[in-house]
């Protein structure tokens, strides 16, 4: 099935200013005319810092790491120190480029898997600051490889949507004098997930919890330990206004959450991606998915890691991070920014060949 996405909001030109010999000369700039199956002209700047919160009655205050990827033009830096490991392709706290975007620096949104970290899909992360992208990825406290907690408590099942929000909150209430304080358009934004990520797309996209379900799992003998206050949560509205669109990576769509139809009442459309030497149920979840706009693209060769760390037996990882990148910057600028270009939009239709590596179904929304 081939159907075409249109998306939703306008997004014009912009200037940037140069300097040379003659003085300061504004020379247009059209983010939308560079190839999404290229990196973008930019390097890579990175910040991290920690943000404490209030996630709701009889928790704890909460804090999360914020990790945040941005253009930069210089070329050379400290590398990035990530929770894991540190990325000389991201150079820590360099100066960040003036917008190149209309409304500023259009922002993704990445969720990391289970026992994973906000750096896990840095790849994807870098690629879009090359474009003039700014990426918010906060670690899931309580859940990364530093500090995961087994069984998981059950506030974490709420208190992931949450992070995004307050990621989100924390980019728009930068001061002016930050150096991106200001810059960055949070009224539509991409969130993307991998693996338990795709759950919380789902959520913050606002897919409606199951009373039902959450009552066997908050159950005495159920799966989560939940007290009445954060059995109430799940009845509160986790979504976030300002997440048009999600690309959730090699997740299950999880039934217990979200019942048969919790997915029918998102807010936006989704492309969700796999691979084929994953088994996470994405035949299934295409053919049982209710009435939205769903693309499911899955990558021949690909493993559960392919769309975080990568290493996978049969698939190449730079043929994997570009096929991945070249999407996402798609499915991004298609439904954040309304690019109508036919390349972007044949590529999210599947009539664009990324690679002889990937099928791409479709489902439209019900009238």
């Amino acid at each position: 099935m081939r159907i075409l996405f249109i998306g939703l909001v306008w997004i014009g030109c912009t200037a940037k200013q140069t300097e040379d010999s003659g003085g300061v000369a504004a020379e247009a700039v059209d983010p939308l005319d560079w190839p999404v199956d290229e990196a973008g002209p930019y390097a890579v700047g990175y910040r991290s810092w920690d943000v404490t919160y209030n996630p709701g009655p009889s928790t704890e205050p909460r804090t999360i790491r914020m990790n945040v990827w941005y253009p930069t033009e210089e070329t050379a830096g400290t590398a990035a120190l990530y929770t894991i490991g540190t990325d000389e392709a991201s150079f820590e706290d360099a100066t960040p480029i003036e917008p190149v975007h209309a409304g500023g620096f259009p922002v993704h949104v990445y969720s990391h898997g289970y026992r994973g970290y906000g750096a896990s899909s840095s790849f994807l992360s870098r690629y879009l600051a090359s474009h003039g992208w700014v990426t918010v990825a906060p670690d899931h406290t309580n859940n990364t490889f530093l500090d995961h907690e087994e069984p998981l408590p059950a506030a974490h099942y709420f208190q992931r949507p949450l992070d995004v929000s307050v990621a989100l909150d924390t980019l728009e209430g930068l001061p002016d004098g930050d150096p991106l304080g200001g810059k960055m358009n949070t009224e539509r934004v991409l969130l993307s997930g991998h693996s338990f990520g795709a759950y919380t797309t789902w959520a913050s996209l606002g897919a409606s919890f199951d009373p039902d379900g959450i009552g066997v799992l908050c159950a005495p003998d159920g799966e989560l330990d939940c007290t009445p206050e954060e059995e109430a949560m799940f009845s509160t509205d986790l979504s976030d206004p300002r997440v048009v669109a999600s690309l959730p990576m090699a997740g299950t769509l999880r039934r217990t959450f979200f019942g048969e139809q919790g997915e029918t009442t998102v807010n936006g459309p989704v492309l969700f991606m796999s691979g084929s030497k994953d088994s996470v149920g994405q035949e299934d979840q295409f053919d049982e998915m209710g009435p939205i706009d769903f693309t499911w693209m899955e990558i021949e060769g690909a493993c559960h890691q392919a769309f975080a760390l990568g290493i996978c037996t049969d698939l190449d990882q730079d043929t994997g991070f570009h096929i991945i990148s070249t999407v996402g910057l798609s499915w991004a600028r298609a439904t954040v920014l309304n690019d109508t270009d036919d390349t972007v939009l044949g590529i999210l239709q599947g009539e664009v060949v990324v690679s002889e590596l990937v099928s791409t179904e479709r489902r439209q929304a019900e009238e």
